[in-house]
């Protein structure tokens, strides 16, 4: 007799931490364990209490190893894996926990990439004022220009991709720009990219990461690297 050899297909989460706490406790507390087959937290050193509270909700702690921000932290995480669903989440209450489910149900209709617009039309944003908010809708107008996109919002952190997408897009970008460089080789290689509309509540606790001169100043040269990446393909 033939037997069903077919894949079963796992889910991985992960939520880069430094020193979020308050998250942890207010935002992170609310996931469901059964919505993702696997949550890990990748802490880059916290010393408030968010590695201790991570292991009371049972969700399992990687220290991150490889030097960097944001980048460094999704690298480890799905260098550490074999999951074939890959997602990200924020634990400083930019992200809603109900954003995870409806995600990973949409790439699982067979996006490449799923992103979480926080500039949609439906969209309700608590955290960007005019500055930052300005400053998205330049760079991901650029970003679409450029690489041929359509894309609302290519600076979203909250995102899934397939184990497949990941692995063509080669990411190496260590810092904070890293979801950009995901966004922007997602349009070079023509993956299939679905934006989904989601709200962006205020952080909650904590400091926050991101500071407006040095992120532009990263951002900007990040699109020109991706025009040499773009040749190289």
């Amino acid at each position: 007799m033939i037997q069903n050899q077919s894949k079963i297909m796992k889910s991985l989460l992960v939520i880069p931490t430094l020193n979020e706490i308050d998250g942890m406790k207010q935002v992170i507390s609310k996931i469901n364990h059964d919505w993702v087959d696997e949550i890990l937290i990748v802490d880059g050193g916290s010393i408030d209490g968010t590695i201790e509270e991570a292991k009371k909700q049972n969700i399992n702690v990687l220290m991150q190893t490889t030097k960097g921000s944001h980048g460094a932290a999704i690298l480890d995480a799905f260098n550490s894996s074999d999951a074939d669903y890959l997602l990200m989440f924020g634990a400083d209450g930019n992200n809603e926990p109900e954003e995870i489910p409806k995600m990973l149900s949409k790439i699982k209709e067979g996006y490449d990439q799923v992103i979480n617009s926080r500039f949609s039309k439906t969209s309700k944003n608590d955290d960007a004022g005019l500055i930052d908010g300005f400053g998205n809708r330049m760079f991901t107008i650029f970003a679409n220009l450029v690489f041929g996109g359509n894309l609302p919002d290519t600076l979203s952190s909250s995102r899934a991709i397939t184990r497949k997408a990941w692995d063509e897009i080669e990411m190496d970008e260590l810092g904070l720009s890293n979801v950009y460089q995901i966004s922007i080789r997602g349009m070079i290689k023509k993956q299939k990219i679905f934006s989904l509309a989601a709200n962006e509540p205020a952080r909650v606790g904590g400091e926050r990461k991101m500071h407006r001169i040095p992120t532009g100043i990263q951002l900007s040269l990040r699109l020109l690297k991706e025009l040499s990446w773009k040749g190289k393909t």
